[in-house]
């Protein structure tokens, strides 16, 4: 997380512009969200298991785990930003 953070900080004062770290922040708040509510994380971290047992992009379960994590990380960043 800290190395996304930098990543986004050196973005923004490259091109002079705070999206880079605007989108950081969204990703950070979505994933203290995953992290406090059990129902996201235990989703997500089924996932990602399952993202990191696949041998291949082209398995069907890399797709279903990765499609997976989307829907967690959707649903965290609605949560939010309301």
């Amino acid at each position: 997380m800290e190395r996304q953070k930098e990543q986004a900080l050196a973005a923004a004062l490259q091109d002079g512009k705070i999206g880079h770290l605007r989108h950081w922040l969204g990703h950070w708040q979505a994933q203290v969200e995953i992290e406090g509510r059990p129902d996201l994380r235990a989703r997500y971290q089924a996932a990602l298991a399952a993202v990191h047992t696949t041998s291949d992009r082209d398995d069907p379960a890399f797709r279903t785990a990765t499609t997976e994590l989307r829907a967690v990380e959707a649903e965290a960043r609605r949560t939010v930003s309301r």
